[in-house]
Formats: C-alpha cells, sequence, structure tokens
C-alpha cells in the first residue's frame, strides 16, 4: 500500500471502553498496531510522564515515517521492560487517558473522545475484578489532564459510550470510513 499510514488516538476517562474499542478497529483493519498507555504509564502516578513518552517514543517518529520504540512498564516490578518497535508503515492506534495531548493531537489523524455516565465508568471498572483502589488518585489525574490539553472539547470524533461495544465500534468505523480525506479507506476491510 502506498497511502501513508493514519494515526488514531482514542481517549477518555478510566471505564470509557477505549480498550474494548481499539481492539474492534484493530480487528477491522487490514494490519495495525495499537499502543495502550498503560504500557507507558510509570506507575498509578504517571499520567503525564506517559502523555510525554507516547510523543517522544512513538507518535513523533511514526509522523516522521520511522519507527518507533518504547519500552513497556511492568506493573509488578515498578520498572520498565521489553522493547517493543512501531513499524511506521501500518495504521497506528493508541488508546488510554493521556493519549490526545496538544502535543500528540497535532501528529494524529483522527482523534476520538469517548465519554460515559461516571456510574457506567465505575461499574466497568468493578466488573473488571481488579479493584478500584487507585480510581479516586487515577481521577486526580485525569481531571488536570484534561483541564490543561482539553482531548474531550478538541477531539474530531466524539461518542458517548453508553451503548453496548458493537454499537460504540460501529458508529466509530463508520465515521473512519467515511472521512472526508479517505485516510483511513486504503486501510479497512472490505
Amino acid at each position: 500500500m502506498s497511502a501513508v499510514p493514519p494515526v488514531l488516538l482514542v481517549d477518555g476517562r478510566s471505564g470509557t471502553g477505549k480498550t474494548t474499542l481499539a481492539s474492534s478497529v484493530a480487528s477491522a483493519l487490514t494490519d495495525s498496531t495499537v499502543i495502550h498507555m498503560d504500557d507507558l504509564y510509570p506507575g498509578w502516578e504517571g499520567l503525564e510522564e506517559g502523555a510525554r513518552l507516547l510523543v517522544e517514543w512513538i507518535v513523533r517518529p511514526f509522523a516522521e515515517r520511522r519507527a518507533g520504540e518504547w519500552r513497556r512498564w511492568d506493573w509488578e516490578r515498578s520498572a520498565r521492560a521489553e522493547v517493543h518497535l512501531v513499524p511506521s508503515d501500518r495504521p497506528l492506534i493508541v488508546e488510554g487517558c493521556g493519549s490526545s495531548s496538544r502535543a500528540s493531537r497535532v501528529l494524529a489523524d483522527t482523534v476520538l473522545w469517548l465519554d460515559a455516565p461516571m456510574v457506567q465508568r465505575t461499574d466497568r471498572l468493578i466488573g473488571r475484578g481488579d479493584g478500584v483502589d487507585w480510581l479516586a488518585g487515577w481521577t486526580l489525574q485525569e481531571d488536570a489532564f484534561i483541564e490543561r490539553e482539553r482531548p474531550d472539547l478538541d477531539a474530531g470524533l466524539r461518542i458517548e459510550a453508553t451503548g453496548a461495544a458493537d454499537q460504540v465500534s460501529a458508529l466509530v468505523l463508520d465515521a473512519l470510513a467515511h472521512d472526508s480525506r479517505g485516510r483511513w479507506n486504503p486501510w479497512l476491510r472490505e
């Protein structure tokens, strides 16, 4: 394919369904790379650092048509782990809070903000089964990031993720397929 691979940033608060959506979009593409912000944050106090590393390690090199390289955060060891390469010849999907900073948005083709009511988000987080003792501190970081970076206002697509995951995915895939510049069309499966 000769088309320049597009970049999709999927941002939103915890529990809005970003990871599920990113997986659905990746499945609809012929080939893609998915990066989870959870793999970049250096622990529960690391939203800002993760957002910075995303630009430095991944999005800027990708925009320059060169491979990015990043090191996964090992949550059990509280340390950086193995290195991963990000090929520059296929679409890039980045999901997680902090993915859409001012610095990353200017290097992306499509920015999506997912939203859902707090009760629904909390229910989803509890349903994951890994506890929510981290949620209060993390929410403060989300609040500060959103207030400063405004990913909710600057997103090209804003979706209320209140329906079933397949309905939300269908809305997003339809929006990508009807992108006015055709950035996603060469990459979407027929």
